[in-house]
């Protein structure tokens, strides 16, 4: 199944892409690292740890699932909610290429992008993938779309295209390498344990748990990458705070994904009652309605002459 992008990418920032994947520059471990690297390094080693316990990433959804083990209709609400997180992380990350600075810049996201593509998923793109796991979690084929999605995980998609277009590149790069790639292999470690407890075959999670391994091998590219980006106190400040955007992002979707599941669970066993956020699904917009009525576009902007 092919999924029609929201934008094009134009032919030269296409070959861009394809050349700088063939031209991350080589790191020599041998050779001294210059005072600027060391401080740059000490900076990711703390933001390292800054997200590992943020509240986006140990949120109790995710933390309790080992004490607490969720139902395979818990993982359908979730996959309902989850998926238009899924289908739009390429997109901000395409946008984000083409505001890179320079080649050395584009590397890294050009390299996690022929993951995010289907590279090392025997050719299917992770949006494929995952529409095998909300297939067995009891979503039926071609109604991935039609969900009514709550206001946070509106929010979440929202933000991260404000933030891939509008701040400053090193912002962007904050909130989806650590903001992401260092955030998601502990997040997805408590889900699969739960999607285990759920009873979900291997093969019916092989998107969660490909992203454990290849997310560890993005992480280890992006600290590479950012130790020669992040060698100014202003450049440190803007990947922190692009990662703290997407993380804060974070943890209000996971209450928006917890409440969905709250007020689905009390409509299947209690249909007698009332939720009391009955009526709110039908100003919720759907993935569908979401594609239909956002238009994402590389735009020219012309500094005014001096």
């Amino acid at each position: 199944m092919q999924h029609e992008p929201w934008f094009h990418l134009p032919a030269a920032a296409t070959t861009g892409l394809l050349l700088a994947v063939w031209t991350v520059p080589a790191v020599d471990r041998r050779a001294p690292l210059q005072a600027s690297e060391v401080e740059a390094r000490k900076f990711l080693a703390d933001l390292r740890e800054e997200i590992l316990r943020h509240p986006g990433v140990g949120h109790s959804l995710l933390g309790r699932m080992d004490t607490d083990p969720r139902s395979r209709f818990d993982f359908k609400i979730l996959a309902s909610q989850h998926f238009a997180l899924v289908g739009n992380f390429t997109r901000y990350m395409e946008l984000l290429l083409l505001n890179a600075p320079d080649s050395e810049a584009k590397c890294w996201l050009a390299k996690v992008l022929v993951d995010e593509y289907g590279e090392r998923s025997e050719g299917e793109d992770h949006a494929q993938l995952y529409m095998h796991f909300m297939h067995a979690a009891g979503v039926n084929p071609g109604t991935e779309l039609d969900f009514p999605l709550h206001p946070e995980v509106v929010h979440f998609i929202r933000e991260h295209y404000r933030i891939c277009t509008q701040e400053p590149f090193l912002v962007g790069l904050g909130a989806l390498g650590p903001g992401h790639e260092w955030a998601i292999p502990a997040m997805f470690t408590h889900a699969v344990a739960g999607l285990r407890k759920a009873g979900f075959r291997e093969d019916e999670i092989a998107y969660w748990t490909c992203h454990q391994e290849q997310d560890q091998d993005h992480g280890a590219w992006l600290e590479e990458a950012l130790a020669r980006l992040c060698t100014s106190e202003e450049a440190r400040a803007q990947i922190r705070k692009g990662a703290l955007l997407s993380l804060d992002a974070r943890e209000r979707f996971w209450w928006g994904v917890l409440d969905k599941i709250a007020t689905e669970k009390t409509k299947a066993t209690m249909p007698f009652a009332t939720p009391s956020t009955a009526g709110s699904e039908a100003t919720q917009p759907t993935l569908r309605e979401l594609r239909a009525k956002w238009r994402v576009v590389a735009e020219l902007r012309e500094s005014p002459a001096r």
